[in-house]
């Protein structure tokens, strides 16, 4: 029998397991993420309620006023612009429209104002308004995108556990699923619940579910096509929730595509190969095809989403300077090691801007570059570090090769896919002139999934003799914890007047139990 860490950390059956202890181990898993998924939850529904369980308070109901619209036959939303408005001669510069009120983050095209987020979260909350009745403010649709997105990962990390790292302590999978859960920006987000962050979890959710579909597809001895229909869908859906979500999407689908073709070769079945192609690229074609009328329907453009003729911001005149590779340096700093300002008064932290100013001396950056008030993945969520040892295993394994070891190909599969997905995203970001918390849940669920296969990796090192496992104990629940207590120290931090507004005398009472 071959040792775990000799085949690239693929899952064998231990020789002193017997077939029912393995099995019970596989319910053990089940039982924990379940347990998990409530524990989160609930912390979720206290976040967004902003401790009152029952109250959630609505910051903007911007996809409400899209799926109105949506309901009424109507592209445009039915807010008619005011006169002043239209009276502009140049409507987009901000110092011509002064005093003209305009709905915020409007796109303004033909006297008819429209907007530039993807329309399936209001599809969606179209399809609940037929239900409910109700004006639905943004905030259902960040917790059920974010409350969905955690799932995902619990399903997918509990998939990868049985699939590969069986076994590691069971404590170690408990752990890796709370931080998927409950670290930056997950409360951050909760705390703010507005149109932004529901875009971009709706984003981050069908993404993840799409790559998910995908690996269960292709993690079997043959090719499972509904899996890869469920893919198609959902990377649309991500794509028509979050446009910047194009970028990864494309990769992915090129990785699966040629993942495809590669067992094409090897098995000889060429028809089953193309069907398999079709099943994945046809959702993904028609989702293209939908979105672009979309945009062709409202702009005369299929490329354009509206960015051009927002209201807000005045970028107009910056567009040759929304992205540049001038910004990489100053935005890995702000992603990764912007700090928190620290107080004495519960929460103990406060959420203060990136650095703005340039971070490497005589390269000025442009003047449209900005950072909101945010903290580094540093910071926040040092359990990230372990993504490094995931990074050290995947070259290893790129350079040994499978082997035609079934368990090694899958592995080393989805630990490139999740790369591919974290570094296509964050690159993104990385060139974009604006840092912002709210942006690491575009780039962020791929590297928690691969920092919690790094911990389960070196696992497998620090598990054999009781100093090596005190160790192993020690980092993950000192690292786990770190990040779990921060991050949402830092979500309540960054929402402390909505506590002292909506909920004052839980604020106090929290001050008082943890008052230094």
């Amino acid at each position: 029998m071959s040792d775990p860490q000799s085949n690239g950390g693929a899952h064998r059956s231990d020789p002193e397991l017997t077939q029912g202890a393995s099995g019970a181990r596989r319910v053990h898993g089940a039982i924990v993420v379940l347990l998990s998924i409530g524990l989160v939850l609930a912390a979720y529904v206290w976040l967004v309620s902003v401790g009152s369980w029952t109250h959630w308070p609505s910051l903007t109901h911007t996809y409400d006023q899209l799926a109105s619209a949506f309901l009424h036959g109507h592209l445009a939303l039915e807010l008619e612009p005011d006169p002043a408005l239209l009276a502009v001669a140049n409507p987009y510069d901000p110092a011509a429209r002064k005093g003209a009120p305009f709905p915020l983050d409007a796109s303004l095209y033909r006297g008819k104002f429209y907007l530039y987020f993807g329309p399936i979260p209001a599809l969606i909350l179209a399809v609940a308004k037929l239900i409910a009745q109700a004006e639905i403010g943004d905030e259902y649709l960040v917790f059920a995108f974010i409350s969905g997105l955690f799932v995902v990962q619990s399903l997918f990390a509990l998939k990868i556990w049985r699939r590969f790292f069986q076994d590691v302590p069971l404590w170690s999978h408990g752990a890796g699923l709370l931080v998927l859960g409950l670290a930056a920006p997950s409360g951050w987000l909760l705390s703010t619940p507005n149109v932004y962050s529901a875009a971009v979890m709706g984003g981050a959710f069908f993404f993840m579910a799409g790559l998910y579909s995908a690996f269960r597809a292709l993690d079997a001895t043959s090719i499972h096509r509904e899996g890869l229909v469920l893919a198609g869908v959902f990377w649309a859906a991500a794509v028509g929730s979050r446009i910047t979500q194009a970028v990864p999407v494309i990769l992915l689908a090129l990785l699966v595509c040629g993942e495809i073709l590669a067992r094409q070769r090897k098995a000889g079945a060429v028809a089953p190969s193309l069907r398999a192609l079709l099943a994945l690229v046809l959702p993904l074609a028609l989702g293209a095809a939908a979105l672009g009328w979309y945009n062709w329907a409202r702009f005369g453009s299929v490329l354009e989403s509206g960015i051009s003729y927002q209201l807000s911001g005045g970028f107009q005149e910056h567009r040759a300077e929304l992205f540049s590779p001038l910004y990489i340096v100053q935005n890995l700093c702000n992603y990764l090691f912007a700090p928190a300002r620290l107080g004495y008064a519960f929460p103990y932290f406060k959420p203060i801007p990136g650095f703005r100013e340039s971070v490497i001396p005589g390269i000025p950056l442009p003047k449209i570059y900005w950072s909101s008030p945010m903290a580094g993945l540093m910071c926040t969520a040092p359990f990230v570090v372990f993504s490094s040892l995931n990074a050290i295993h995947a070259v290893q394994m790129l350079r040994r090769g499978s082997g035609g070891d079934p368990d090694q190909r899958s592995l080393t599969w989805i630990t490139s896919a999740l790369w591919t997905a974290f570094l296509s995203s964050f690159g993104v970001f990385l060139i974009f002139f604006w840092s912002a918390e709210r942006y690491l849940g575009d780039f962020v669920p791929p590297l928690f999934l691969l920092s919690v296969m790094g911990f389960w990796q070196l696992g497998r090192i620090l598990t054999r003799g009781l100093p090596r496992r005190f160790l192993y104990l020690l980092l993950g629940i000192g690292l786990a914890g770190i990040t779990i207590l921060v991050s949402n120290l830092l979500a309540m931090a960054f929402n402390a007047d909505g506590f002292r507004a909506l909920n004052p005398v839980l604020w106090r009472q929290l001050g008082n139990i943890f008052r230094p």
